[in-house]
């Protein structure tokens, strides 16, 4: 099994997961980047503004921080089924070969 985007599991995946990081809270960096813009507007002798250039950019900054950490662990699940798919095709092959033995076993008695 082939992890990669054209990998139509791992791509609905990321779709969904990408889906809702958006909708997520606040991050630190869009945190940070509220505070800065508020000190700044309140520097320049300026009331609260909306969402500043900072905020936005530390929104992006979570966003992107979100949806790669998001990417790393459905890779790794990825890794862990094709890992349980390899363990359960060798014991397939291995059981034959368990009774094979077994029934060597037996015939010396």
């Amino acid at each position: 099994m082939e992890i990669s985007l054209n990998n139509h599991w791992f791509r609905e995946t990321l779709i969904i997961l990408a889906v809702l990081g958006l909708a997520s809270c606040d991050g630190p960096h869009e945190k940070a980047g509220r505070e800065t813009d508020r000190a700044a507007a309140a520097a320049n002798g300026q009331g609260p503004i909306g969402d500043g250039p900072n905020e936005r950019l530390g929104e992006a900054q979570d966003r992107a921080e979100t949806a790669a950490r998001e990417a790393q662990e459905a890779r790794a699940t990825a890794f862990e089924k094709r890992a349980d798919q390899i363990r359960r095709e060798a014991d397939a092959r291995a059981e034959p070969l368990d009774e094979q033995a077994r029934a060597i076993r037996e015939d010396r008695k």
